[in-house]
């Protein structure tokens, strides 16, 4: 490879580059590749061996990324998973706060929800499996959850293997994506790198091109609890949440699919504007937790990099600040999780579901912000609104949520066996818009062969200044 075509992510996301310079980058030069050998700051292991389709033996390795303060965060090239991350709260103490598993035949398990894993080629749903691209051409996606597609398919990005190697101080995963694989037209050349900055930042990059016109949404499903990966649902409750968003993507219930409306959150239980204590911010939610995505406030300019979500653990002094490019994130605070063995909610929490929601009352913060609905999400004639309205109401009015009894379930059994049940961790993932190739109003998600899809997140960890 000539000296022209090594080209760091930074310079891939800033110029545009040709398919054949991109695939010299993907499929790199031996002088180039060093993942048989340890950079200064991370160091590569074998993580296990796993069969292929063609029952091969497959070596997934483990690299290990760490810096000066002694900050730790490990990744396996299987499903290009981060399985965790070490951080030291204010007297300086490490703690690995990442929900994850043990070994690699854990992470293969059917219901592991994708923790940590990098999710593609499209995150959330893409109802009834149903895609037509620009030309009117017609692909039907696999259905793996509840006849709708959902994080990829069966077989997603979290659940293949991906080539990696070291390139100076930087981890780069590459996966080849092929035509028709999980329904999706063209070939898509996915690459994801991750590097742990003297800052203590997380910069994860996503970039890929693709054969043909395909939606791409990629994201990484990590799990936060920054008490501990062990600390379970009491410590979730002791985290405040920040999120840049003046507006949430409405759902329809039960399944959480998005129906095609931006409303604001003011006056709601998801005015997440202002740090909101767990504890205090649940019961004011239908359900009693968050799975929700919010549209992030970008002013002008909507592709800014800026602040999109903190997250405080006050008792131990972490915090984690969330950095993107993306227009969306989503909170999800382990609502689909079992919640083995046990009762959190009773009946005055349950309560919550019958108000119309999400209205709710938070304590009044001072400069807390107003703020309206953007111009460019209004529907194109007051009745689809009206219906559109009508319909998001008589869902929630009339959903219910399960009331979680002592259930004969089989738990989620994650490091040293812990059992993560339902708020064991928080996962603050951003993206693009949910559901996007269904909803026009929503900004495009279809990659053409003629551009790179390109994005950034930077989870920086921190902590605050005094934990009295």
């Amino acid at each position: 490879m000539d000296g022209s075509k090594k080209l760091s992510s930074e310079t891939m996301l800033l110029n545009p580059i040709s398919a054949d310079a991109f695939n010299d980058i993907i499929y790199e030069s031996e002088e180039q590749q060093k993942s048989v050998h340890d950079s200064d700051l991370i160091i590569v292991d074998n993580y296990g061996c796993i069969k292929d389709d063609n029952g091969k033996n497959v070596r997934v390795t483990k690299y290990t990324l760490k810096n000066e303060q002694k900050v730790v965060v490990e990744i396996i090239n299987y499903g290009a998973t981060v399985i965790s991350c070490w951080v030291p709260n204010a007297l300086g103490e490490l703690e690995d706060v990442l929900l994850g598993f043990d070994s690699i035949e854990d992470y293969r398990l059917e219901k592991t929800h994708s923790i940590g894993g990098t999710l593609g080629r499209v995150t959330d749903y893409i109802s009834n499996g149903h895609l037509e691209n620009d030309n009117g051409e017609v692909y039907e996606l696999i259905k793996n959850r509840d006849g709708h597609h959902f994080n990829g398919g069966e077989k997603g990005f979290d659940k293949v293997m991906w080539d990696g190697f070291v390139a100076d101080d930087e981890l780069v995963l590459t996966y080849s994506s092929r035509d028709g694989e999980e329904g999706y037209p063209g070939t898509f050349q996915a690459r994801t790198t991750f590097r742990l900055t003297c800052k203590n930042e997380l910069v994860v990059n996503y970039v890929g091109m693709t054969s043909k016109s395909t939606p791409v949404n990629m994201a990484s499903n990590m799990y936060f609890n920054l008490a501990g990966h062990n600390a379970g649902e009491s410590e979730l409750m002791n985290h405040s949440i920040m999120v840049n968003a003046e507006e949430y993507v409405a759902i329809k219930e039960p399944q959480r699919r998005p129906v095609g409306l931006i409303k604001n959150v003011h006056h709601t239980c998801l005015d997440l504007r202002v740090p909101r204590l767990l504890k205090k911010a649940f019961p004011l939610v239908p359900g009693f937790g968050y799975n929700h995505t919010f549209k992030l406030f970008k002013g002008k300019d909507r592709k800014a990099f800026n602040l999109a979500a903190s997250l405080v653990h006050k008792q131990s002094g972490r915090m984690l600040d969330i950095y993107t490019d993306m227009p969306c994130i989503h909170v999800n605070t382990g609502q689909d999780f079992p919640n083995y063995g046990k009762s959190l909610f009773n009946e005055e929490v349950m309560k919550v579901t019958n108000i119309e929601a999400p209205l709710a009352k938070f304590d009044k913060y001072e400069n807390e912000p107003e703020s309206v609905i953007s111009e460019e999400y209004k529907f194109t004639s007051d009745a689809e609104l009206v219906e559109e309205e009508h319909n998001l109401d008589y869902d929630i009015k009339h959903s219910s949520t399960q009331v979680n009894h002592v259930q004969e379930i089989k738990p989620i059994k994650g490091k040293l066996n812990t059992i993560y049940n339902k708020h064991s961790g928080i996962c603050i993932r951003p993206q693009l818009f949910p559901d996007a190739v269904t909803h026009k109003n929503f900004n495009s998600i279809i990659l053409k062969p003629s551009n790179m899809y390109s994005q950034q997140v930077i989870y920086k960890f921190g902590v605050i200044a005094s934990i009295d």
